[in-house]
């Protein structure tokens, strides 16, 4: 070999390294980070499984955005209308669900039976390639239905069920010379009219400094009235084969029955007049204003931060007649977002069985996940700040009586309307006759505008 060609070699050799040595200096492309906004409410996406996600996750960032319900459903509408709007996953209350399952509104989300969960999760106990239709057979069956249109669409998925029991507090109980074991204070109130009545017993052993200073047997006994309501069958709409249902709101003996029965306790003194979620009710909660409240499994954590002194002084009872429910809320994907396989496939993480039983015993969202019913994990659950109460049990016992109820169109604002007239009554503004007439005058209205 010449000079040259010998050159030529040992070039082209030296090129070959340089190149290769190029080739292994270049940085990795870095995985591009996907924003996932969610539009929720309340404790409705929990932080602690937030943070859970994103470390099996890196390339997820969670954007939880907070409105209070009423605003998140006319901001939800706007962007439906527009078809626009930076939200991947939006959350929607129960009572809003026949809203958006009527009419041409199944539209503005996502039908989950045209999505397939990825290989993200697999590693994490989900399968891949599962639909709607798949998961479906873990949910409570009604429960289910409240996320499915009437076209047959799956627009929303079920995170928990309220449930609805008693809380009370045992130190004022015994004060008071009532049982505090958590099976004979049930007993105390099989019927709503023996609820009273013990509360009426009960703001009669009250000192009149004790009364003066707005003392009761619950917070707000307005409160009884959709806990009445949500032990029927029917409420202001009665399936009959359409999208928007027959309207009983003037024939349903239910509501004449949880309104009189309201009425009966608010005439009987035994509410504290606390509004709930208000910096009264707060406060009252610490001071020992209220013996009882109807409390969903959601609202037991709120119990817990705004009361924590009381740890040890509360229990849970059997709600009267037996059976309630109070909440529950559906997570949809909107047709319009750019991220639908990283919102599904978050969803199918977040609300399977295991997220539900973490979320209950962490937050207290009573589980929709009916698989986890029969799971002792979940039956033998106790609280301790609620003297040890099993949770678990109590509240499955709860919600396996309850039954299928049709949620209409505008059950939200009728719901308001009634919740208004009660209002009307508690503050002695009308009579409940007078008030009565003009919740159905008002109603009336909503279907004539």
């Amino acid at each position: 070999m010449n000079k040259l060609a010998k050159s030529k070699v040992i070039l082209t050799a030296l090129l070959g390294v340089s190149l290769t040595a190029g080739l292994l200096a270049t940085p990795a492309k870095a995985v591009e980070t996907i924003n996932l906004t969610i539009w929720t409410f309340g404790e409705v996406i929990q932080p602690g499984l937030q943070r859970e996600y994103q470390k099996l996750h890196p390339e997820i960032k969670i954007i939880p955005i907070k409105n209070d319900v009423d605003p998140l459903h006319q901001k939800t509408t706007l962007s439906c209308q527009t078809k626009s709007g930076p939200a991947d996953i939006i959350a929607f209350e129960v009572p809003y669900s026949g809203y958006w399952r009527t009419g041409n509104r199944p539209a503005c989300f996502q039908d989950l039976r045209q999505m397939k969960t990825s290989a993200t999760n697999v590693a994490a106990g989900i399968e891949a390639g599962l639909s709607a239709n798949d998961i479906k057979k873990n949910y409570l069956p009604w429960r289910w239905e409240q996320g499915v249109a009437f076209n047959d669409s799956v627009i929303g998925i079920p995170t928990d069920v309220g449930g609805l029991q008693v809380a009370y507090r045992t130190d004022l109980f015994k004060k008071a010379g009532l049982p505090t074991d958590r099976v004979a204070v049930g007993k105390l109130w099989p019927t709503w009219e023996k609820f009273i009545q013990v509360g009426k017993g009960y703001v009669g052993k009250l000192t009149p400094a004790e009364k003066k200073s707005g003392k009761g047997f619950i917070d707000d006994a307005g409160s009884i009235y959709a806990a009445i309501m949500n032990q029927g069958t029917v409420k202001y709409y009665q399936p009959d084969g359409t999208d928007a249902g027959k309207l009983v709101y003037k024939t349903n003996p239910q509501i004449k029955k949880a309104w009189d029965t309201t009425v009966s306790a608010l005439d009987a003194g035994i509410g504290a007049r606390l509004g709930q979620f208000t910096s009264d009710w707060n406060i009252g909660m610490n001071k020992g204003a209220m013996a009882t409240i109807l409390a969903p499994a959601w609202m037991l954590d709120y119990i817990k931060k705004q009361a924590p002194d009381t740890k040890g002084k509360w229990d849970i009872a059997d709600l009267p007649v037996g059976g309630g429910n109070q909440g529950g809320t559906e997570l949809a994907i909107p047709s319009y977002s750019k991220n639908k396989q990283a919102a599904y496939d978050f969803l199918n993480w977040y609300l399977a069985p295991a997220q539900q039983l973490k979320v209950f015993k962490t937050y207290g969202l009573f589980p929709s996940a009916s698989v986890l019913y029969d799971d002792a994990a979940l039956l033998e659950y106790k609280d301790e700040f609620f003297s040890n109460a099993p949770v678990g049990a109590i509240y499955t016992k709860g919600v396996l009586k309850l039954k299928p109820m049709f949620e209409g169109e505008l059950q939200r604002k009728i719901d308001s309307t009634f919740g208004a007239g009660l209002g009307r009554v508690a503050s002695k503004k009308m009579t409940s006759a007078k008030s009565y007439s003009t919740v159905i005058s008002d109603i009336d209205k909503l279907f004539k505008n």
